[in-house]
């Protein structure tokens, strides 16, 4: 369905943008539930970037990247197979990720 006016330009902007601060902030915490799973984490990057990540690079790129998410110590429960740690964004740091995560 045609959006009326340039919203299409403006919805198409707002996208871009946000895929562009998933690159360099800790922006897709603020998406995820208070605790969180890597591949909750993960599932945000590749919803809003339209791609599939690799896991394991995801995980060594996120938990090396001071700043980002911290340890709960728990583990996320109902779910199959072991039990995956649950993390939730770091408290009291930037917002700034250094190094970015690139989108391939």
């Amino acid at each position: 369905m045609p959006l009326a006016f340039d919203h299409h330009q403006i919805l198409t902007d707002g996208l871009e943008r946000a895929r562009a601060k998933l690159e360099y902030t800790t922006l897709a915490t603020s998406f995820c539930p208070r605790e969180f799973t890597l591949r909750d984490l993960r599932h945000v990057y590749e919803t809003v970037w339209g791609s599939t990540l690799d896991r394991s690079n995801f995980q060594r790129k996120v938990l090396g990247t001071e700043g980002f998410v911290e340890d709960t110590g728990r583990y996320a429960e109902g779910r199959r197979g072991r039990p995956a740690r649950l993390y939730r964004a770091a408290a009291g740091e930037g917002t700034v990720l250094h190094p970015p995560l690139l989108r391939g």
